[in-house]
């Protein structure tokens, strides 16, 4: 079996039977209770959120605000904002709102102006909230959209197949994007959780191939069972027992950017496939282009 690999920062003592390590999104099966919060955080909370729930919340602090201060018109009476007045309270509060907005967003139609010290106090308030929080938002889309990232897929299931005069664990990976990613790198971790001890053993796993130069195409990568890997005369009943999890970290130089992207996946033994081997995904035409067919990817058939 291969050497023993140093913890590589998930840990090796645990109280009972966990989930995987690495979910299929990339992300870490670990929840942080008790963070401290931190004002210098919010940029980064707000630039690594789901695009759902950014939006959620930009659209939310957009309505909280002006709902705030369409309040502190409506307290400061409405009269001070010329041609509001409504005949009932809640028309006197939407036009309070509206008028908000307006002022929150400079559009200033002119149809209703504030009238007064303090509503003209609150509206030059408002209108310097409103160009901050406008800035601030176009400052983390930008950043959002100019962060460097990979998308990379992952075949949905790791195969065990023959490979020269033994097996292999093999799976595949391919760019879902139309940039060039150059430099291209894996690396494989075999974790086995020993539930009598309550605690895992990390194993490096040697590749075929570490690195690859180009990437337009799929890439397969291969480990090969031999006498160094923790897979060896190891059934499938036995990694089982050992929960067995594949850890991937993949790497590479993105040309579009000019900085490293990355990403992670794992598999687990109900998504490796024994005596199995993958289908050609990509295949020339008639004039000799390379047609490659990202859905094919996870073609495999039993052998």
């Amino acid at each position: 079996m291969s050497s023993l690999s140093i913890d590589p920062g998930l840990g090796e003592k645990f109280g009972k039977h966990t989930k995987r390590i690495i979910n299929q999104n990339g992300s870490f099966n670990v929840k942080r209770n008790n963070r401290r919060l931190n004002p210098k955080d919010i940029y980064h909370f707000l630039v690594n959120l789901s695009w759902t729930r950014f939006l959620l919340v930009i659209l939310a602090g957009y309505l909280l605000v002006n709902l705030l201060f369409g309040s502190v018109y409506f307290f400061i009476g409405v009269e001070n904002l010329r041609n509001s007045l409504n005949s009932t309270p809640m028309n006197n509060f939407l036009s309070a709102y509206f008028f908000s907005i307006q002022t929150f967003t400079t559009v200033g139609y002119g149809g209703i102006v504030p009238d007064g010290f303090s509503a003209n106090l609150v509206a030059s308030f408002e209108a310097l909230v409103g160009l901050l929080s406008f800035a601030l938002a176009t400052g983390l889309l930008y950043g959002r959209f100019s962060r460097p990232s990979a998308r990379i897929l992952f075949s949905r299931n790791a195969v065990i197949a023959p490979y020269k005069d033994i097996k292999a664990l093999m799976f595949r990976v391919a760019n879902l994007r139309n940039n060039d990613l150059i430099e291209v790198e894996a690396n494989l971790l075999t974790v086995f959780a020993d539930p009598v001890n309550h605690n895992r053993k990390y194993y490096g796993m040697k590749l075929e191939r570490k690195s690859v130069y180009f990437f337009p195409l799929s890439w397969t990568i291969v480990h090969p069972i031999d006498e160094d890997s923790p897979f060896y005369n190891k059934s499938a009943k036995e990694l089982k027992e050992l929960q067995t999890e594949v850890l991937v970290q993949f790497k590479a130089f993105d040309d579009t950017f000019s900085q490293t992207v990355h990403t992670r996946f794992s598999y687990i033994v109900d998504e490796i496939i024994w005596n199995a081997k993958f289908k050609p995904a990509f295949e020339p035409d008639e004039k000799g282009e390379i047609i490659f067919d990202l859905d094919r990817i996870h073609d495999f058939e039993l052998i």
